[in-house]
């Protein structure tokens, strides 16, 4: 009997798919603990981030408020630093926000005051990569490495704070040197102002070598000194280079893993690449679910690492429990839950197959006859009749919509058409009244004339507008190439043409493009692109400002760019600049003008029509630049 068989099939299915069910779930499990682990340990890393940068952002505040406090702005004026009175009050600041140094330079860059002992004083300090940025007005903060010698300068106990024996390390990379003598600081530089004048320089950072509270602070803050069966439940580390400088995690004997190194493969990707890293790491003698993130200078530079690491032993018990309750809970339920399972797959599937079926076919265009019901239960029933009902609907309302709108492109383009004839004659008279050949015209008229031209023109753009837009829409519009040399057949005559609008504001035009710039492409549809895009340019630039043209190769294209300087485009509208009908009149942007909104939507269609592309960059305020491709002239050999 069917029945019996279908029972045998179904016996041998459930055993087979069983022992794999077992094998992907207890792997799912193992490897859905460890992702959530490792993205706990993305996480931690975030948080000891934000810890980093708190004390980073302490000594900004402390600095933004020095650098206004009057006393010292009336000794940066003075040049008067070894007053009782203003070394007490920045020495005392020094103390109580656990400053390593705290400094002033002049203008020039010498160093006039320390508030750490011995007070070193005289030294050049403008070499200084943050203290350089701020002698030039700005506000600097971030990681910086000193030397030596730097360290000594700056502080007692500094230099023999910041040196570190270098530990035997497995793994790590090899390496002649014995010692590490640099120091890695958190630091900040702030411009003392007299008005706009620049006074003078404060900088003050603190020194992360040995620097065991700020790690033992990211470490208690994420990790709240949790255990685990007696071993803290996850680490922090500041590295320089790959060497750790300040670091919770503990040696066998319980002294701090000061001068051992990370592994090669750590420091390859982190140091060399600038990546994070994320993974499995032994750290001492315990496995732990590690991450890794490079920690660059002021000028982008990688010097370091920050690190923080979770026990793993929790996780894989965890991991353990999971997968012993999921194999017991397989073997009592796997068999039944499956039988059912696949009763209810054969009866629900064929309609739902048929549903998708129906809607790919939908999606494409494809004629759809009503899908027929299959009686599986009353939702399924429900769901094709409603299916069936839409897909009648739209079927109905896109015919109508194709046959409104192949109607209205056929007026459009009619009237268009029409157009070109009246408006070319209304053009030819306009010319022989500018050229007075009808009669001298009185200023009254010559204005009046002005207007009516300035009108006439809006018109011809429009009818050309709308005469592409008919092309596109009914699928005419298509490009026949010829052999267009850019600069003499499209640029220059774009620019005579123009040139009294170029003049009425003011602006200067700079081509960049070469006299062998060569396309294969239609001429007056490049010469469109141009026109739209220089036209744009005009209206929307600033008064006197600058439109640049440009062209290099890309790859069997020349690429063309038209930037102007202006107010732009904002960023949340720029993505709309191509569509149809759209025209940004926001003013606080850029001024109102008037046209179709078809410019951008026509010269993206004939860009790709050629098979380039086109995009647009702005800065708001600043200035707008349009970018695209055509097809470069090859000559056939």
């Amino acid at each position: 009997m069917l029945k019996t068989k279908l029972f045998q099939a179904f016996a041998a299915l459930v055993v087979v798919f069983g022992l794999l069910s077992a094998f992907i779930g207890l792997r799912i499990i193992k490897d859905r603990v460890v992702g959530e682990a490792q993205e706990q340990v993305r996480l931690d890393l975030g948080g000891a981030w934000a810890t980093y940068n708190a004390r980073l952002h302490d000594i900004e505040t402390i600095l933004d408020l020095v650098a206004l406090k009057k006393a010292v702005v009336d000794a940066a004026v003075d040049r008067m630093w070894d007053t009782a009175d203003i070394r007490e009050r920045l020495e005392v600041i020094q103390r109580s926000f656990h400053l390593d140094f705290l400094t002033i330079v002049s203008p020039e860059g010498n160093v006039v005051f320390r508030a750490a002992p011995p007070h070193n004083t005289g030294d050049f300090r403008g070499q200084n990569p943050v203290v350089a940025k701020a002698l030039k007005g700005k506000s600097v903060f971030g990681t910086v490495t000193f030397s030596r010698e730097e360290l000594v300068r700056e502080g007692d106990g500094l230099g023999e704070q910041a040196f570190l024996a270098l530990e035997d390390t497995p793994h790590a990379r090899p390496t002649a040197k014995t010692e590490e003598d640099r120091g890695m600081a958190l630091i900040g530089a702030v411009p003392i102002m007299k008005g706009p004048q620049l006074i003078g320089v404060i900088y003050a950072g603190v020194l992360l070598n040995r620097n065991l509270e700020l790690v033992d602070r990211i470490t208690d803050l994420i990790f709240k000194k949790e255990l685990y069966k007696g071993t803290s439940m996850g680490t922090a580390t500041i590295f320089l280079g790959d060497c750790r400088i300040a670091t919770t995690v503990r040696l066998p004997n319980g002294n701090r893993a000061i001068g051992t190194r990370a592994s090669k493969e750590v420091a390859d990707r982190v140091l060399d690449n600038g990546s994070p890293w994320v993974g499995r790491a032994m750290v001492v003698n315990d496995p732990c679910l590690t991450a890794y993130d490079p920690i660059r200078d002021v000028d982008g530079k990688v010097i370091g690492m920050l690190y923080v690491g979770r026990l793993e032993r929790p996780f894989r018990d965890l991991g353990r429990n999971m997968m012993l309750r999921y194999a017991g809970l397989l073997v009592f339920g796997l068999a039944g839950s499956l039988v059912i399972a696949f009763f209810m797959a054969s009866r629900l599937a064929q309609p739902i197959h048929a549903l998708l079926q129906a809607a790919g076919k939908l999606h494409r265009g494809e004629p759809l006859p009503p899908i027929q019901n299959s009686n599986s239960c009353r939702e399924i029933e429900e769901l094709v009749v409603t299916f069936n009902g839409m897909a009648k609907v739209l079927e109905e309302r896109e015919s109508k919509l194709k046959a409104l709108n192949k109607s209205y492109m056929e007026m459009l383009g009619f009237v268009s058409h029409e157009l070109k004839s009246p408006v070319a004659a209304i053009m030819n008279y306009l010319f022989l009244l500018r050229q007075h050949k009808l009669g001298t015209l009185t200023e009254p008229q010559e204005k009046a004339v002005k207007n009516i031209e300035t009108s006439s023109n809006r018109i011809v753009e429009m009818v050309r507008h709308y005469l592409n837009l008919s092309r596109i829409e009914n699928g005419e519009f298509r490009p026949v190439p010829t052999r267009v040399s850019v600069l003499e057949d499209v640029v220059k005559p774009l620019l005579e043409t123009l040139e009294s609008d170029v003049a009425a504001h003011r602006m200067r035009v700079e081509c960049g493009i070469r006299a062998d710039t060569v396309l294969r492409a239609d001429l007056n549809m490049t010469r469109e692109v141009f026109e739209n895009l220089f036209s744009n340019a005009i209206k929307y630039g600033r008064e006197g400002a600058a439109i640049v043209f440009g062209a290099k190769p890309a790859d069997g294209f020349i690429e063309f760019s038209i930037r102007n300087e202006g107010p732009g485009i904002p960023l949340d509208k720029i993505h709309a600049v191509f569509q149809k009908f759209t025209r940004l009149e926001d003013q606080q942007y850029i001024r109102r003008q008037k046209g179709t909104g078809l410019g951008l939507f026509i010269t993206q269609h004939i860009v790709e029509a050629h098979g380039g592309k086109i995009t647009v960059e702005s800065k708001p305020q600043e200035w707008v630049e349009f970018c695209f491709t055509l097809p470069r002239f090859e000559e056939k050999k």
